[in-house]
């Protein structure tokens, strides 16, 4: 299949305006090795093996960016994202991700600045291991083998998670002085913060293997400035709505 490359969802370096062979992507396998975390364990209930896909892979990106895990009565975890209420289609997409993950609905409660989504389910455990104590950034955080192979296999949707978290599309303004006079213009960029070494790290790699150059921009924030990335991110990201 032949795609322009600032459209390619692989990780070769080619120049903007070309046009490249864009290998397809690999399927997940399967059955996914999940293990059950639950107390007590019971695979009938928890996370279907054969159906982890596109949502959870944008729940994850959610999760690790804005999410925690909370017990709850009757050895039930709750899940719990925070997200700006500014954004309503973001809100709504991330109860369909976790109605798609867990087939549970998912509640809302309005907090400082904020607004909580969260769901009760025994299995979120599962679904979520890099869940401990204190905050992320304080912990290491690595995905298991087969978290590993739902990103690959859904790129687009963990780095939507990610941004749609932690993230922004932003106008760069520059103001130069010449000898004609001022020149000013602007283009977008992206930004992706997070305390967490581990968690800017997946970005990163996320970004790499569907072609989006990313550099640090200070010791907590990622940046995505070339115009053929943004324009990638662009075309199943773009601004926040």
């Amino acid at each position: 299949m032949l795609e322009p490359v600032y459209r390619a969802v692989s990780n070769t370096a080619v120049r903007k305006d070309m046009w490249v062979r864009i290998p397809p992507a690999a399927p997940l396998p399967g059955v996914l090795e999940i293990e059950c975390l639950a107390s007590p364990p019971d695979v009938s209930l928890c996370m279907d093996p054969q159906d982890v896909g596109a949502a959870y892979a944008y729940l994850l990106g959610l999760y690790l960016g804005d999410g925690m895990l909370t017990s709850a009565p009757r050895r039930v975890w709750r899940l719990r994202i925070f997200l700006d209420q500014r954004y309503p289609l973001i809100i709504e997409r991330c109860k369909w991700a976790i109605h798609q993950v867990s087939w549970h609905g998912a509640g809302t409660a309005r907090k400082v600045g904020c607004l909580e989504i969260f769901s009760n389910w025994k299995h979120w455990l599962c679904a979520f291991p890099q869940h401990g104590p204190g905050p992320k950034h304080r912990r290491r955080i690595v995905l298991v083998a087969w978290q590993q192979l739902v990103v690959a296999a859904h790129p687009h949707e963990f780095l939507r998670g990610l941004v749609h978290s932690d993230g922004c599309r932003s106008l760069n303004r520059v103001r130069r002085p010449l000898k004609s006079g001022v020149r000013e213009y602007a283009y977008p960029r992206y930004f992706f913060s997070n305390y967490s070494t581990e968690i800017r790290g997946l970005f990163t790699e996320a970004c790499a293997s569907i072609g989006v150059d990313t550099r640090p921009d200070g010791p907590y924030v990622v940046s995505v400035a070339r115009r053929g990335s943004v324009e990638l991110l662009d075309s199943f990201i773009g601004p926040k709505r």
